[in-house]
């Protein structure tokens, strides 16, 4: 597996009213722009097919799946989007994927609601999965060791079905897309399943920045006014290697940025340089950097680690990576610039702890060996691309009136295993049963 690529399974103020800056107002003004994916025609009404869809919600096309008993693509089309650009190289290559979307470079307001197998024959809990960034739900959760070779190895989906859950799971547009778009999409997925289920309780269970999302959305943490509110009808969050204090991961090792300023899907992670040197010639970078408004997840789940873990002198440009500035060989607008251009998003998220009646475990890995990755975050403890800290922490979730406190599991996994081990199902089935 190509490092890159688990790298970037992750991968605004300090209020939510205030958070209307940074991350949003990006996208607002790249909204004024010409839209850089294809318009999808608007289908027939829902009326003329049967069922009526959520308020505010438009069924766009059903397509069969290999993995799952259908793939829905839905369009919300009430909530204040703004369009999100996107990078070339961070397109959607999973064929059921891009047949669902109906193109490979979706539209920002669209989303895709997975249906597992067994949704309308098992009678257990609701379970909404939740991918984390350059992701899909069809890797992550049915297919999750694809890309180690193993194709045919079960995940989180067969797990928990084979326990008698409904499973269902989200496929968000943009592989590095507004956390809190993809907070809305969870909103809007509830609103679905709801409908086809006829259930009010559900569980969440996210990977990386999937937890975040559904951290987002039950907290409360919204970008102003017009979007869904919390409606109270989740019971239970797990996440598994979400960094719930950041990551800081591409200005401590700045040596990457040579691999992924590549325009190929191999180098889908943001750098920290804006300008590099290359071959005795200086080249602008800005757009493949994390400055730019290509990575808004990317800048919202950055936090500056360097005071605990520090960054290795031997790396290049290694001051001026992190505090901004020129060096020998880059330039750099530095950690804390892409902290605010993300409009310091954690800090206000943790004004938002988490309801106290929802049950919450946080599951964090401590293995920072990847298999086919030569080099992996060992500054401190990780799984290979998240500090153990960062996804044990709990301060930041715990609401003052909660009197169950907030589970912390640590295993032995590293950032890939961490969604589909067997101890993993083990322990998610169980906290589900």
């Amino acid at each position: 597996m190509k490092f890159a690529l688990i790298l970037t399974f992750l991968f605004m103020t300090t209020s939510a009213e205030a958070a209307s800056g940074g991350s949003l107002s990006q996208l607002e003004a790249a909204a004024k722009a010409p839209a850089i994916v294809p318009s999808v025609p608007p289908p027939a009404p829902a009326e003329e097919k049967g069922a009526r869809p959520p308020q505010g919600l438009r069924l766009l096309r059903s397509v069969p799946s290999k993995y799952w008993e259908r793939i829905e693509c839905w369009q919300d089309y009430a909530r204040p989007f703004a369009s999100e650009p996107m990078l070339h190289k961070s397109r959607h290559e999973t064929r059921e994927i891009v047949d669902a979307f109906g193109t490979n470079m979706p539209r920002t307001g669209t989303f895709l609601l997975h249906y597992g197998p067994r949704w309308n024959s098992n009678t257990g809990r609701v379970v909404v999965l939740l991918h984390g960034a350059s992701d899909n739900a069809n890797r992550a959760w049915a297919t999750p060791a694809v890309q180690l070779g193993d194709p045919g190895r079960p995940g989180l989906l067969q797990a928990l079905e084979a326990q008698g859950n409904r499973v269902f799971a989200i496929t968000f547009p943009h592989k590095h897309g507004n956390l809190f778009y993809e907070a809305q999409y969870l909103a809007d997925a509830i609103d679905i399943i709801a409908a086809a289920t006829g259930e009010g309780r559900f569980s969440l269970v996210g990977h990386s920045a999937g937890g975040l999302v559904g951290r987002v959305y039950v907290s409360g943490y919204r970008a102003g006014a017009g979007w869904t509110p919390y409606r109270g009808e989740v019971d239970s969050l797990v996440t598994l290697g979400t960094p719930h204090r950041g990551q800081d991961f591409a200005f401590r090792h700045p040596e990457f940025n040579y691999y992924f300023m590549k325009d190929e899907l191999a180098a889908n992670a943001p750098m920290s340089w804006d300008r590099v040197l290359v071959y005795g010639q200086w080249r602008d970078t800005f757009e493949f950097s994390i400055y730019s408004d290509n990575f808004p997840m990317q800048q919202q789940t950055l936090w500056d680690w360097t005071g605990r873990y520090p960054v290795s002198m031997s790396s290049p440009d290694h001051y001026t990576t992190v505090y901004g500035g020129q060096g020998y060989v880059s330039h750099s607008q530095g950690l804390n610039s892409a902290i605010m251009k993300g409009g310091n998003f954690l800090n206000g998220l943790r004004q938002y702890p988490v309801p106290p009646d929802i049950d919450v475990t946080v599951v964090a890995g401590n293995n920072n060996r990847i298999e086919n990755v030569p080099q992996t975050e060992k500054d401190g403890p990780s799984d290979g691309l998240i500090f153990v800290d960062s996804a044990s922490h709990t301060a930041d979730l715990t609401h003052p009136s909660r009197t169950a406190p907030i589970r912390s599991v640590v295993l032995d996994e590293n950032h890939v295993t961490i969604a589909f081990s067997r101890p993993v199902a083990e322990l998610v089935t169980g906290l589900l049963r």
